[in-house]
């Protein structure tokens, strides 16, 4: 297949004129990193280079910390795993730029943490890992009892103990942990209709293992599916390890021309920052060494952030999850204490107090409904302790008088910090697991000009109150312009979507009166290439359009669909079909509606068929 890049052509002006990649004010100094004892290709460790030059770039009103180009290698001190390579702390007017070099790092580390700074762009170098924290081997044999793996030892080295198989890194020793992905030997993108796993769970790889020669191992156990032979699997070698990209409690952050062939963990983790640009980071798998994978976990996870992100021109493949997930957090009200004062939890999902600060402005949301209903700000956090200082919990203060009827089990969610959206000239491709974009944000966002081709569905609008807190119902989304062509080949399921689009919060509509989660959102224009019937799965939303789109079938792979509809929705106002395009063997082209009357549907598209 092909790969696709639909460039965006059209130049837009920046919240921050930093976000193109200028800095404000006088001219920048350069500095350069071999001036500190950094050496381009010597495999010497940079870090403490790093570190210096990075003290001196603060002593100055703006600069430029330039790596000639080569390649620098990153290690973490023995008594520090949680390193970053590069750490901008309390800084403003800095460019990082890497002058097309490779960033090779060592055992655990980050990337790059830019925390409580202003105006900082980090550009032009790839990453990877010299032993990535992923495995990767050719399936030769699979039988009812056992399958045969082989390995490239020079790159996934390992060693046999007491039956049982472990990974070598630089000082450390693995089992599989986490997922096993099988891929196509050819295509390289996800074998057709599998998942996580699909061969069994990690028993099957940590149990019983036999080394038949030097790159060859029989795992004894059943398999659940037998894969072509030659199909590459890849292991990976644990979850969530270490962020690369971390961006904290800042402002006007912009990442670009970024080649990332690795990450112990997210591409790009965003938290209380405002206004991100990311243009042109690409996740890829790296292929002068045959890899087909890349991250651990997702590419961009970015939560309770404000201002503009923007993510431009970016392509990913390999992942260990999703595209992008933009996203706040409820947190769930333990009891009211007073009439300004309820407390929340401070552990786990629902204890997220983290993303409240002092002067933040709250939703107070109706826990049953899940509507959003008056505001406050807070004036006031106090942590309540027990007798060994352990924080148990903490009280919101309010400025104003809260809702009379706030109650244990409904939610703040944090209004100040929403974000605004824009996504376009992007692949999300079906060389990773799981989904694409990830959106629950009542900020404007937009969706356009992008290429989707995704083993599960493109597009996933979600918001609850009862598993992950993902706050955000939407209130201004548009999809617009973007080609869907075979995704949701590994789908129908519900954690992976329901069909191309999915719009799924967990809030269950119980009549046709019961009002919506989400709002105003616009399907328009799209092609949409497709080999089976769903392509829009909606619950819950009010004023939803989708119109003046060309729809196609492809044969690439057979249908499987157990629902063989091409739009369900389920307790949705306002819907609007209109305008649309449908080759002939388009399969379905139908839909049915739940918690619905029937005004709640216009339908001006005589090709659709309304099932009972």
């Amino acid at each position: 297949m092909m790969l696709k890049r639909i460039f965006f052509s059209v130049v837009f002006v920046s919240v921050s004129v930093f976000a193109l990649g200028v800095l404000v004010g006088a001219e920048p100094e350069r500095v350069s990193i071999t001036d500190f004892g950094a050496v381009p290709d010597s495999k010497i460790d940079c870090v403490a280079a790093v570190r210096k030059a990075l003290e001196t770039c603060k002593s100055k009103e703006s600069a430029i910390l330039v790596f000639p180009k080569g390649r620098y290698d990153f290690y973490p001190p023995s008594d520090n795993h949680r390193i970053y390579g590069i750490a901008v702390e309390n800084q403003k007017n800095l460019v990082i730029d890497g002058q097309g070099s490779e960033f090779v790092f060592h055992q655990i580390m980050g990337v790059c943490r830019i925390t409580h700074s202003e105006n900082v762009a980090v550009r032009n170098f790839s990453v990877d890992w010299e032993k990535p924290f992923i495995a990767q081997g050719t399936i030769v044999d699979t039988q009812d009892d056992w399958i045969d793996i082989q390995f490239d030892t020079a790159e996934y080295p390992f060693e046999i103990t007491d039956g049982k198989l472990f990974f070598l890194g630089e000082g450390w020793r693995r089992q599989v942990e986490g997922y096993t992905l099988l891929f196509d030997k050819t295509s390289k993108e996800l074998v057709y209709r599998t998942r996580d796993n699909a061969l069994g769970s990690n028993e099957l790889f940590n149990h019983k293992a036999e080394q038949l020669s030097n790159n060859t191992v029989r795992f004894h156990g059943k398999p659940k599916i037998k894969p072509e032979s030659g199909t590459i699997i890849a292991l990976w070698l644990g979850r969530y390890i270490q962020v690369a990209f971390n961006l904290e409690r800042s402002k006007d952050v912009v990442l670009e021309n970024i080649d990332i062939y690795h990450s112990l963990s997210h591409g790009v983790v965003a938290f209380k920052t405002e206004n991100i640009t990311l243009r042109q980071v690409d996740y890829k798998t790296n292929e002068k060494k045959n890899r087909v994978f890349s991250l651990v976990a997702d590419g961009y996870h970015l939560n309770t952030c404000k201002g503009l992100v923007t993510i431009e021109n970016c392509t990913q493949a390999g992942m260990g999850d999703d595209f992008l997930n933009l996203h706040g957090m409820n947190v769930m009200v333990q009891r009211r204490v007073d009439d300004y004062t309820v407390e929340v939890g401070v552990s786990g999902k629902t204890g997220a107090s983290y993303v409240l600060d002092v002067g933040d402005e709250v939703w107070f949301v109706n826990g049953e409904t899940v509507q959003r209903g008056e505001t406050g700000t807070i004036r006031e956090i106090k942590e309540i302790r027990d007798g060994s200082s352990k924080v148990l919990a903490k009280h919101i203060v309010f400025e104003r008088k809260i809702p009379s009827d706030l109650k244990e089990k409904d939610a703040l969610e944090n209004k100040t910090w929403t974000a605004e959206l824009e996504v376009r000239g992007c692949n999300i491709l079906k060389k990773h697991r799981a989904r694409g974009l990830l959106i629950t944000t009542p900020k404007r966002a937009v969706v356009e000009n992008n290429y989707f081709r995704s083993a599960g569905t493109a597009i996933l609008i979600e918001g609850d109150v009862n598993y992950w807190y993902e706050s955000g119902a939407v209130n201004d989304l548009t999809i617009r312009n973007n080609i869907f062509e075979d995704c949701f080949s590994s789908g129908h399921s519900g954690d992976w979507g329901h069909a191309v689009i999915t719009i799924h919060p967990s809030f269950q509509p119980q009549n046709d009166n019961t009002e919506a989660y989400h709002r105003n959102i616009r399907i328009e224009n799209n092609t949409f290439k497709s080999f089976d019937y769903p392509i829009l799965f909606a619950r819950s939303v009010r004023n939803l359009a989708f119109t003046n789109n060309q729809l196609a079938r492809t044969t690439t792979y057979k249908p499987f669909a157990v629902n063989q509809t091409t739009f369900w929705f389920d307790g949705c106002r306002e819907v609007l079909i209109e305008n649309n395009s449908w080759s002939d063997d388009v399969l379905g082209k139908n839909l049915k509606m739940f918690h619905m009357k029937q005004s709640d549907l216009k339908l001006n598209d005589k090709t659709v068929q309304v099932l009972n």
